[in-house]
């Protein structure tokens, strides 16, 4: 009923970046979805998955403003000037506003107009800064993105955005990805082995935990 007719999928153990699975489309040689098309490497809008990133640097406790989860926004609508002067009003998917909420119940009920609030807070250009060292290499510069960037305005691709998640399941380690292992050639021989790089630790590992916490909240 929602014609959803395809799906892409990217499987990938956090502690080491080795992509487990990679499925492209629901079907290679179905043309009606573009089934041909690779949805796992191709840039698309994030929608709110974004969110959480925007919120870990929020939450950094070496920021001299660091938030709680217990930190206050008020969930109420307002107008933003963006970079070009035109006002923009974001809305919550649910139509309502919910007054004060605290940043748990802000990103755990993924409510949009706190969000916008939040990347204003921490600015633009430092979650760009931040998305690419998670590895989300594909946001461009930071004068090309709004406010609309925490709610999705910004394209992505799929295993760039399951990278960038695997610091979360990894304390705040960042890996990178790899899809090969090892190559050998047909006597056995050792053709090509990827160097092994240590993790980086991108998000203090506390923050990672309660980002983590928070989107395991169903209550919230």
């Amino acid at each position: 009923s929602h014609n959803v007719n395809n799906a892409a999928l990217v499987a990938l153990d956090p502690q080491n970046g080795e992509i487990l699975a990679l499925v492209g489309s629901a079907d290679f040689f179905d043309e009606s979805i573009d089934g041909a098309l690779d949805m796992a490497i191709s840039p698309r809008q994030t929608g709110s998955a974004f969110k959480p990133f925007v919120y870990a640097l929020a939450l950094d406790p070496a920021s001299p403003n660091a938030w709680t989860a217990a930190t206050s926004i008020l969930d109420v609508s307002t107008t933003f000037t963006l970079r070009d002067g035109t006002p923009y009003t974001p809305v919550n998917y649910d139509g309502l506003e919910h007054g004060p909420v605290s940043v748990r119940m802000a990103l755990g009920s993924s409510l949009n107009i706190p969000a916008v609030k939040t990347l204003q807070a921490v600015g633009i250009e430092n979650t760009i800064d931040l998305a690419h060292r998670l590895g989300i290499t594909s946001l461009s510069d930071a004068g090309q993105y709004d406010l609309s960037l925490v709610l999705g305005g910004g394209q992505v691709s799929l295993l760039e955005l399951s990278t960038a998640y695997a610091a979360l399941a990894d304390s705040g380690n960042y890996t990178g990805n790899t899809s090969i292992l090892d190559i050998h050639d047909a006597d056995g021989n050792l053709l090509y082995k990827p160097d092994s790089k240590s993790p980086l630790q991108i998000l203090d590992p506390r923050v990672a935990w309660l980002i983590s916490d928070i989107l395991s909240d169903d209550d919230a």
